[in-house]
């Protein structure tokens, strides 16, 4: 007679998976957010703008509890409101300034306008009337237009 049950002095022939399964399950989720970020930071239908950057100028990255609005103005003069997950369509400069009164009444963006950046993706043919309409329409709601633009290869 043992005071140890027999099965918990034989050897386990299982392998433990539940650590694997953590593991597999924390590379889907890294990747799943790799392919998001990706998609928010790049958008294939347009060609940005090159500038050359001034030798003086600063960026200003004061607060860092910015709400940031990605709008991109197609080749053709088309306004999307880009977003992590997918690009929404919108009809005209003026379904811009609606969005972002209704998304700032909602709560969905910072009680203080400042603190939301606006950032416009042009493309580099786009034409210069939907990009003035875009501008003074989210000025018409109160917020900042910026455009977003990529350095001229060769400068430094």
């Amino acid at each position: 007679m043992s005071f140890i049950p027999e099965e918990e002095t034989r050897g386990r022939l299982t392998l433990n998976l539940a650590p694997m399964i953590d593991f597999l399950f924390l590379m889907l989720v890294f990747f799943a957010t790799l392919a998001v970020s990706r998609v928010s930071t790049r958008d294939t239908d347009i060609q940005l703008v090159e500038l050359i950057e001034e030798s003086g100028a600063v960026t200003s990255n004061a607060n860092h509890e910015q709400q940031i609005v990605n709008i991109s103005i197609t080749e053709k003069g088309e306004y999307k409101w880009v977003t992590e997950i997918r690009d929404y369509p919108m009809k005209d400069a003026m379904a811009l300034q609606e969005e972002l009164e209704m998304q700032y009444e909602s709560g969905q963006l910072p009680s203080d306008k400042l603190q939301t950046q606006v950032l416009l993706k042009i493309d580099r043919h786009a034409q210069w009337d939907p990009i003035l309409r875009a501008v003074f329409a989210i000025r018409a709601a109160g917020f900042e237009a910026r455009p977003v633009y990529e350095p001229e290869e060769g400068t430094s």
